[in-house]
């Protein structure tokens, strides 16, 4: 089978789901965004590494040259996309990331040459760039062209059909990998005060304000240091910036973060919260906080809480409560025995869906769409 992965925002370590897809004599061609400092690269003449997508550059939202900016990156995208699928005989397109400003149209275009497969990672985007019922429209028009639609949690798949007028049968629900990062033996007991991680893009949503009102509700209650990691929002990174300069307990590391310094930054943690306020999808950072064995503290949006809740793995808050937030990151702090039962329940459910696991499950799907008439 020669299949095409549409991905441009894809993370080095996310390349091990090809594992479990391929098969002997079979070809993948990866179509992603360069990553100068964090390279994705195959010696394997079975994947072809791509990184010719053009990257989004750094502007201020809102102005001309932002808008502009975007304009042409989407675009650009959607037509080396399009070059790629009708030149090639691919059996089978995956697109792992959506954009309704392009692929309300494209999508259609694309499907007289090739099965696609879409996946919906946020059933509407975290941040509205447009009119509500424009974006409405948009929407409606990439999911009725999105072939196969993938999602990663019956929540998602729910509030898509809840939303959405897509036939159910075109839904199918294959949970998100766990990357193995060979955490086989618990690390020995850290010395000081317990790491409390935030990690992922600084995104209005991801509830960061929650987060610092939480810590300064919390100080002389606990010695814990909380670290901020990731990049994002100029306004969201700011404030970050401004309250750990104000309270040595907040650590800040804002900017890119390898596959291995996120390991690194994991593995120095004893807690992860995602205190986002709004969200419609499931969390790769919470698969990361998996993959590390780590308990979590969460939000009750999109997938968050109830896989959580399901999975026993951690604690699940009101969003935008700080208050409750802080009282629960003081009992999670305080508890160790429920932590560990909460990082014994991640485990478990990592080794269940590790990628050679869940990317079968994939390929039995790609099987099924390419024989589809």
């Amino acid at each position: 089978m020669n299949i095409y992965w549409y991905w441009p925002f894809l993370r080095r370590e996310e390349m091990v789901l090809a594992d479990g897809v391929l098969r002997p004599g079979d070809l993948l061609t990866v179509h992603t965004t360069p990553r100068p400092t964090d390279p994705i690269i195959s010696d394997d003449p079975a994947r072809e590494i791509r990184a010719t997508l053009p990257g989004v550059r750094d502007r201020a939202e809102g102005t001309t040259t932002w808008v502009v900016s975007r304009g042409l990156t989407y675009t650009g995208r959607a037509r080396a996309r399009r070059r790629a699928l009708r030149n090639e005989p691919f059996g089978v397109a995956h697109i792992i990331y959506l954009n309704p400003f392009t692929d309300a149209l494209d999508l259609a275009s694309l499907q007289r040459h090739v099965p696609v497969v879409s996946t919906v990672h946020d059933v509407v985007p975290h941040h509205s760039r447009v009119p509500d019922l424009l974006e409405r429209r948009l929407l409606r028009a990439q999911y009725r062209h999105a072939g196969t639609i993938l999602v990663h949690h019956d929540s998602v798949r729910r509030r898509l059909l809840a939303e959405f007028p897509i036939d159910p049968s075109r839904v199918v629900m294959i949970p998100l990998p766990i990357a193995e990062v060979g955490v086989s033996t618990p690390e020995p007991e850290r010395l000081g005060p317990p790491t409390v991680l935030f990690f992922g893009t600084f995104r209005r949503n991801k509830g960061v304000d929650v987060m610092l009102r939480a810590i300064a509700a919390l100080d002389g209650e606990t010695d814990a240091r909380f670290v901020f990691a990731g990049r994002g929002f100029a306004d969201v990174e700011k404030l970050v910036r401004d309250a750990a300069a104000r309270d040595p307990r907040i650590i800040t590391e804002i900017g890119f973060a390898t596959a291995d310094r996120k390991h690194q930054l994991h593995a120095a943690a004893d807690l992860i919260v995602l205190p986002y306020t709004a969200f419609a999808s499931q969390s790769a950072v919470l698969q990361d906080a998996y993959a590390h064995r780590l308990p979590l503290v969460v939000s009750d949006v999109g997938a968050l809480g109830e896989t959580v809740r399901d999975d026993k793995t951690g604690w699940v808050v009101t969003p935008g409560d700080a208050t409750e937030l802080a009282a629960t990151l003081l009992t999670a702090l305080r508890d160790t025995d429920a932590r560990t039962a909460a990082a014994d329940a991640a485990a478990a459910v990592a080794e269940a869906r590790t990628p050679q696991i869940v990317g079968s499950q994939l390929r039995a799907l790609y099987e099924r769409v390419a024989d589809a008439p």
